[in-house]
């Protein structure tokens, strides 16, 4: 096999998610919330009156392509449907990275903007976040002069460390940028705002949303991609057709006409973040970083350790044991209040074991 391969991708390791089983869930920043009964209701009758499932779907995703024009307050001409966020940084990467161009991003950050990016025959370079892994825009600007990339991927809030951009810093680096900034706001819904709307101003701005956090679509793969129409029209170039299923985009739909529902899941998620920061905070030898995502990263003493001692309690939480600023450090989904009890207890017994 390996005589096979590109040469450059032969170190390339495959993205593994490990089959472990649990009794509760909190390494990949799902929602802890499925669909509601009234949205399986109606896609369930839908389903009995006939989805049409020999047809293709609407490669456009029009009618979903309205649902989030007027969710984010842009035109449907200024959106773009994805099988999820990973398939549209791969969309973006494709349409703009050829063989030796540089792409930056945060470091630590969402491993993807990586993986495609050597995919791509394109050089990643990851710029350090600064102390406390907040944004550190001095560097990026220097990486900008030495690297001359063609591409910058900002995370906002970031994943895994939960931090955000200020907006004038990001607007910016956008106009100072002689290429094109991604905006991944894959988290955004959770800290209360988003510059999507303001981004369709400028000719070089993408941002990145999703379904499958904030409103729980994971396992439907739906994500956006918000810009100037042209950037967004030039892009269509390199997308797949046919890429969201006619069920997921229907779905996807749904949930934003549903947008009450949702309000109150994500502000039950909010308060149950802050409950849990102040909890771990109160744990002695613990550092706990502050989060506008639904998730929280800790430093704890011998992390891979706590690790397993959590897995052998049934909980999964996400480690890091080959990153070498994350290698001590745990990133723990925020779930119900029931579940981040359990947690929180079942840490205390280990730490004090």
């Amino acid at each position: 096999m390996d005589k096979f391969m590109r040469d450059d991708l032969k170190g390339l390791k495959p993205y593994k998610v490990d089959s472990i089983p649990y009794r509760i869930k909190m390494d990949a920043n799902e929602s802890p919330y499925d669909l509601p009964d009234a949205i399986r209701q109606r896609l369930a009758n839908e389903l009995m009156r006939g989805y049409q499932f020999n047809r293709y779907p609407d490669s456009d995703a029009t009618a979903l392509k309205e649902a989030i024009s007027r969710y984010c307050g842009v035109s449907p001409q200024e959106v773009m449907v994805g099988a999820g966020s990973d398939e549209l940084i791969r969309v973006v990467i494709s349409a703009f990275v050829g063989k030796g161009d540089v792409v930056l991003y945060p470091n630590p950050s969402f491993t993807m903007y990586e993986v495609f990016t050597r995919i791509a025959g394109g050089i990643p370079i990851g710029v350090p976040l600064g102390e406390g892994f907040n944004y550190d825009m001095s560097r990026f600007y220097r990486a900008m002069e030495q690297h001359k990339p063609k591409l910058i991927f900002i995370c906002s809030p970031n994943n895994p460390t939960g931090n955000v951009i200020h907006k004038d810093e990001l607007m910016k680096l956008v106009t100072a940028f002689n290429g094109v900034v991604v905006v991944d706001e894959a988290y955004g819904e959770f800290c209360g705002h988003s510059i999507a709307s303001q981004m369709t101003n400028y000719p070089n701005a993408l941002v990145l949303k999703t379904f499958s956090k904030a409103f729980g679509l994971a396992g439907l793969r739906v994500g956006y991609l918000i810009g100037n129409r042209e950037l967004i029209e030039g892009i269509y170039a390199v997308k797949p057709p046919y890429n969201v299923s006619s069920f997921s985009q229907r779905a996807a739909q749904l949930v934003l006409e549903n947008m009450s529902i949702f309000s109150s899941r994500i502000a039950s998620i909010v308060s149950e973040r802050e409950w849990m920061y102040h909890k771990l905070r109160g744990f002695k030898g613990i550092e706990v970083y502050p989060s506008k995502a639904n998730f929280l990263l800790i430093k704890v003493p011998n992390a891979q350790n706590v690790h397993k001692e959590l897995i052998r309690e049934g909980i999964l939480v996400r480690n890091f044991p080959n990153h070498p600023r994350l290698k001590d450090h745990l990133r723990i989904t925020v779930s119900t209040r029931q579940d981040n009890e359990y947690f929180i207890k079942a840490l205390e017994r280990i730490l004090e074991g």
